[in-house]
């Protein structure tokens, strides 16, 4: 007579852990030693720190903003006002002179071609938009007038010598330092057939005073009734 069959739901010492058993102690100790799921991006980001990022980035953008320069390639330029010179050459010329100081007019004339030229042109004479350079009357006229177009800008309809332009003149007097705006406009004062004087850096450093109260850009309405020119610098 063959003995009985095994009770499957009787514990033994080869039972299987999670095998259904009445021994509760044994269940829960099989429970105890498995590990715990893992779990990913289940914590939240600490609210401070969101915040020092917001700040920081904020930050960045102000200052940024504030001193980018207009990007212009020749704002942060050290060696501003400065030709190497050409190589060889006799006595006090090429290399064997060093360095050779630029005038006012050809230091601005840098800075034009990186400002100026897309809208008035390498020849000044501009284009539908913006009205020429060369030989004009608003750039030989009164110093003060033009010296306040560059400082300031202007908007609004422009009509000269009968045609009229609608291309608004932004204010460089927040991009450009005294010297590069003083330089720029003894270059278009001087170049294309202009003849007018030389504006110095002093001059346009008393105007920006002048000036400092305004926040708009001028029309030409009220840039047509300024007819003299710049003090000398000092008040000489």
């Amino acid at each position: 007579m063959s003995a009985a069959p095994k009770n499957p739901m009787q514990p033994g010492v080869d039972e299987i852990d999670y095998r259904e058993t009445a021994d509760v102690t044994r269940v829960h100790g099989a429970v105890k030693r498995e590990h715990s799921e893992p779990e990913v991006a289940t914590f939240p980001v600490p609210l401070w720190l969101i915040g020092v990022v917001i700040a920081v980035t904020a930050c960045a953008f102000f200052y940024f903003g504030q001193f980018n320069g207009g990007f212009s390639a020749t704002v942060f330029n050290p060696n501003e006002g400065v030709s190497r010179g050409g190589k060889g050459g006799g006595p006090g010329e090429g290399a064997a002179a060093g360095p050779v100081e630029l005038t006012l007019a050809q230091q601005g004339e840098k800075v034009y071609k990186s400002n100026c030229i897309t809208c008035h042109q390498g020849d000044g004479m501009g284009n539908v938009n913006y009205p020429q350079l060369a030989e004009s009357e608003w750039v030989n006229g009164p110093s003060k007038r033009v010296a306040m177009v560059v400082l300031k800008g202007l908007q609004g309809e422009l009509t000269i010598h009968g045609k009229t332009f609608n291309g608004a003149m932004p204010a460089w007097g927040g991009t450009l330092n005294d010297k590069k705006i003083a330089g720029v406009l003894s270059y278009i004062r001087s170049a294309w057939g202009n003849t007018a004087g030389e504006i110095t850096p002093e001059q346009v450093a008393a105007l920006r005073k002048e000036l400092a109260d305004r926040a708009e850009p001028f029309t030409q309405p009220e840039l047509e009734g300024i007819s003299e020119d710049l003090p000398p610098a000092g008040g000489q």
